[in-house]
């Protein structure tokens, strides 16, 4: 089933969280979905959707833990609740993307969609003032390989 199309911007300085690293990420993964959309809104073939869903799957889990590490270092005191909401995206991706359970893919769009945005505009935004003043610390962690 083709979703109708959508009208969103993939990007506002809205979602900013005041780290150009984390920005960046978050900017790039919401690209990948926007162009998702576009393979879903001119009917390309499952195959292009599929390979673009691995896409924002791989990066959207290096970005993790690139993140992860990032408030380790910090010393963020809900890391364990923030892991696990990433989690929670992981196990969904990896559901959707079953044979076994597979899921339709303009729902999945749509949970990228809600999820990244929501994840992004309220639990990213909570650490920003745990990285105040750790530019070193955050510039270490995204270096590690």
């Amino acid at each position: 089933m083709k979703p109708e199309k959508l009208r969103w911007e993939f990007w506002s300085d809205d979602l900013a969280v005041g780290h150009v690293a984390i920005d960046d990420d978050h900017k790039r993964i919401l690209q990948f979905i926007a162009r998702l959309r576009n393979a879903f809104q001119m009917g390309e073939d499952e195959q292009v959707v599929a390979d673009g869903i691995k896409v924002i799957a791989d990066y959207s889990d290096s970005h993790f833990v690139r993140e992860e590490r990032m408030l380790e270092a910090a010393g963020y005191a809900h890391l364990q609740q923030h892991r696990a909401r990433h989690e929670s995206f992981r196990d969904y991706v990896a559901y959707a993307n079953s044979a076994q359970h597979p899921i339709d893919q303009g729902e999945l769009l749509s949970y990228l969609v809600d999820w990244w945005v929501g994840h992004i505009a309220a639990e990213d935004k909570m650490y920003r003032s745990a990285l105040v003043g750790k530019d070193a610390l955050i510039a270490a962690a995204f270096a590690e390989p």
